[in-house]
């Protein structure tokens, strides 16, 4: 089987995710269970709300109305988003707007990007003829300690992720970024940690391959908005390729690469 994830480029422009949502429905009986990172920009919007003086509400608003646009693009009923985008305008609503939210109440918040990605994702694959649904990354098994904005997987979790993806009938669409504490409340793993969470799945499924599919040519010689000539490296090992995500290369998260080099 393959882990396959995509970046919020990938999932939140039409265009590309209609190139996403062929790609996987061509590859569908490989068993394959799919990582959605939120739609690009959207988690910059979810931080925004989360800072003291941020108009809440109205950012909320602007949330709910791409993604509705989004839906509507991808031929997906609104109402399969009805659940979180409520969720969204209640958490918007609850704390006073000069106050910031606590590490624990930001996670949460943060976590919707890719709980309203994961469900249009999975949405649009039924709507395409492959049968799909969305899984909420705790519910899967990653469990994770309580380090609220940089969680880290508990030793427990492949085994409870191995369990709860067994049944792949229909296809999972798995929330990338976040987790869940042993006490139930949510987590996440860091910006960029899609891909960290899409690594962590594969492992634990014992996966021929974790494929992180992105807008990008690749892993770059240098930054390059510094190196105007910065090149894509065409072959790299693991090691090479965790170094230089560790000096910056944005197109993986860093600890992307550790639990495929534990697994091989």
């Amino acid at each position: 089987m393959r882990v396959l994830k995509f970046g919020g480029t990938s999932v939140g422009i039409a265009a590309n995710a209609e190139q996403a949502l062929r790609l996987v429905r061509e590859r569908a009986r490989q068993d394959l269970v799919v990582v959605v990172s939120a739609l690009s920009g959207v988690t910059n919007q979810l931080v925004e709300l989360t800072r003291a003086g941020a108009p809440r509400e109205g950012l909320a608003e602007e949330i709910a109305r791409r993604h509705l646009e989004h839906a509507r693009a991808l031929g997906v009923a609104e109402s399969v988003l009805a659940q979180h985008l409520a969720a969204l305008r209640e958490e918007a609503a609850r704390s006073p707007r000069d106050v910031a939210l606590s590490p624990a109440d930001a996670d949460r918040v943060l976590a919707l990007g890719e709980r309203l990605a994961a469900e249009l994702f999975a949405a649009a694959l039924t709507a395409r003829g492959t049968p799909a649904k969305a899984v909420i990354a705790g519910e899967a098994g990653l469990v994770t300690d309580e380090q609220f904005g940089q969680a880290t997987p508990l030793p427990e979790a492949a085994a409870r992720i191995a369990g709860a993806l067994a049944d792949r009938s229909l296809l999972p669409v798995v929330t990338g970024f976040i987790g869940v504490t042993r006490d139930g409340a949510t987590t996440t793993l860091g910006r960029g940690g899609s891909d960290y969470s899409a690594a962590i799945l594969g492992a634990a499924l014992g996966a021929e391959e974790i494929e992180i599919w992105t807008d990008t040519n690749g892993m770059l010689s240098a930054d390059p908005r510094i190196v105007p000539e910065a090149r894509p490296v065409p072959r790299l090992s693991f090691a090479e390729a965790s170094e230089l995500a560790y000096f910056g290369a944005k197109v993986l998260h860093p600890k992307t690469l550790l639990p495929a080099m534990e697994k091989g």
